[in-house]
């Protein structure tokens, strides 16, 4: 296990060094082992290897996380994590407290004292999201450096602030993950706190003396609460100098394994032999011999910081493959075989089997420990999903004459496509009648499926050449009439042979009777005879036509 360095930058990405001794230890490798020391208070829950849920969005909450080893506030620290206080602002509260004390880790209660009141002696970074006017809280979401475990901003226990903790928003409940950066230097008494990169509160004075008594030995941790009002309230660690940093490990030979930092946006490991990509956060490492890697690390703020691990090639040889990457189908498994002798095996799920049956697209990682040589290796496989691939044409259909359909067996899992025609295209044009068939396919099989495609006339109508008006309740009225083919009649007209309009009807529907001409005219029986009459109708396909006839009258 090395140091980790961690320095200051300037805008040219040059490394500065406040002194040549003062450089930190951080955390990267972010061991699930590590993680679960913490001891959980209250309604803390891990979320997962790096974060915990300190409160959930509930009235009267409270919890906290302590780690059980206490730190030396004689040393220097460095402490990187991101907040997120919820997403209610007018109606949520109270907040979160970065805490160092010597009390206990079973301490936290809940309100407006954000699970830190009464805890002394003590030293908080409070992030309060809630103003309680009584204790001198100011209207936006702030920052404050208290001690002893008192939150209140008019007491002398108020070391600095508030501040407003983002410069530019008075509000920080925005369901937004934000960093928090709290630097202690031990040398200069410098206590500073930053809020998404940019400096916020400083505070010089000695906390060792003045706070613990010249006692530097302290517990540190997270505590936060809800009262009447609440918010989720969750913290990621991303790296601090209370943690374990990057493990040695023992590489078996001829084996791999994979390496992993985290805290970043930016990697640089050194030396660049053995590994699959030195730019990457998580490499793999399969050097042939003992090597040293060094990893510079680049966070969202531009702080530059370090780690190294020795990976050290020894023990008996280890040629582990469990295969390239690959795929899944639906319904299917595919084992994973990691077969060695004299071995232990570690897989991603926890199993630890020497194969590995996948039914699940996913990363999936196995490690192995020879028992007799304590070396390890590892080796990973992405396995892809392939849904069982689809072929719908749809249901039975009927065209108009003159129109055409595509018929698309399309899927994103569909890889190949053959109509009955030999087409293999993943549509198909159709404008004439006929049963039309689709096999498509992709690595996981086959499938198919037929449509039957008719083809009839859509501008069938039916206008008779006759009525006869006579109230016999047989023929009494002209009107159109179809079988559905009409969608709308736009105007029809009716004149007689010196050419006068006798009828006039617009915008209506065929086969209505009572809007058909019932031979009269000015509200008297029409003459006898012959009438010329005109329509405009749009068709079920879309078409519009105008058509003329005549009628004969019959009296």
């Amino acid at each position: 296990m090395r140091s980790l360095q961690v320095c200051s930058l300037i805008h040219t990405f040059t490394v500065i060094r406040l002194r040549p001794t003062l450089c930190f230890a951080a955390l990267f490798a972010f061991a699930g082992s590590a993680s679960a020391q913490f001891f959980l208070n209250g309604s803390a829950t891990m979320l997962n290897d790096s974060c915990f849920q300190l409160t959930p969005a509930q009235n009267w909450a409270s919890g906290s996380i302590w780690y059980p080893d206490k730190i030396s506030l004689a040393e220097s620290f460095e402490a990187v994590v991101q907040v997120n206080l919820g997403c209610k602002n007018s109606d949520g509260a109270d907040g979160v407290v970065f805490g160092f004390q010597p009390v206990s880790t079973s301490i936290g209660t809940g309100g407006g004292a954000i699970g830190f009141g009464g805890v002394a002696p003590s030293l908080g970074i409070e992030l309060d999201t809630y103003q309680n006017t009584d204790i001198g809280d100011p209207a936006f979401d702030h920052i404050a450096i208290v001690s002893n475990g008192v939150v209140s901003h008019n007491s002398a226990s108020n070391l600095a602030g508030p501040v407003q903790a983002n410069s530019s928003n008075p509000n920080i409940e925005d369901c937004q993950f934000h960093d928090l950066r709290v630097s202690w230097n031990a040398t200069t008494k410098l206590l500073r706190v930053y809020w998404d990169c940019q400096l916020r509160l400083s505070y010089t004075g000695d906390l060792v003396q003045n706070i613990f008594g010249g006692n530097p030995e302290v517990f540190w941790g997270f505590t936060s609460a809800t009262g009447g009002l609440n918010n989720i309230h969750q913290v990621c660690f991303q790296y601090t100098t209370f943690l374990n940093q990057l493990q040695d490990l023992v590489m078996c030979p001829g084996a791999q394994v994979q390496l992993q930092a985290r805290g970043g946006v930016t990697y640089r490991w050194t030396p660049e032999a053995g590994l699959s990509n030195p730019a990457v956060y998580n490499p793999v490492a399969s050097p042939t011999q003992t090597t040293l890697y060094t990893v510079e690390i680049a966070d969202a703020c531009g702080q530059i910081f370090y780690d190294d691990l020795i990976l050290e090639v020894l023990g008996d040889s280890l040629q582990l493959d469990i295969g390239r990457d690959t795929f899944v189908c639906e319904g299917q498994s595919l084992r994973l075989e990691a077969t060695a002798t004299n071995a232990v095996y570690q897989w991603s799920d926890g199993s630890n089997s020497a194969f590995l049956d996948v039914v699940m697209p996913g990363l999936y990682e196995v490690t192995v420990t020879k028992t007799d040589t304590f070396c390890i290796g590892t080796d990973q496989i992405t396995i892809a999903g392939i849904l069982q691939p689809e072929a719908v044409l749809g249901a039975d259909t009927t065209l108009c004459t003159d129109q055409t359909l595509v018929l698309r067996a399309t899927a994103p899992q569909n890889t190949g496509y053959l109509w009955q025609d030999g087409s293999t295209a993943d549509t198909l044009l159709v404008s004439t009648p006929g049963l039309y068939r689709i096999l498509t396919s992709n690595a996981c099989g086959e499938a198919e499926d037929a449509v039957l495609v008719e083809v009839e006339s859509c501008r069938e109508v039916f206008i008779p050449n006759v009525f006869s008006p006579n109230g016999d309740g047989i023929n009494d009225r002209f009107f159109l009439q179809d079988d559905g083919d009409v969608t709308v009649v736009l105007l029809m007209r009716i004149f007689d042979r010196w050419g006068g309009m006798v009828f006039e009807q617009s915008q209506f529907l065929p086969n209505d009777l009572a809007l058909g001409w019932d031979g009269r005219f000015r509200g008297k029986p029409a003459s006898a005879g012959v009438y010329t009459w005109f329509a405009e109708l749009i068709f079920k396909d879309g078409k519009q036509e105008l058509l003329s006839g005549t009628v004969t009258l019959v009296r």
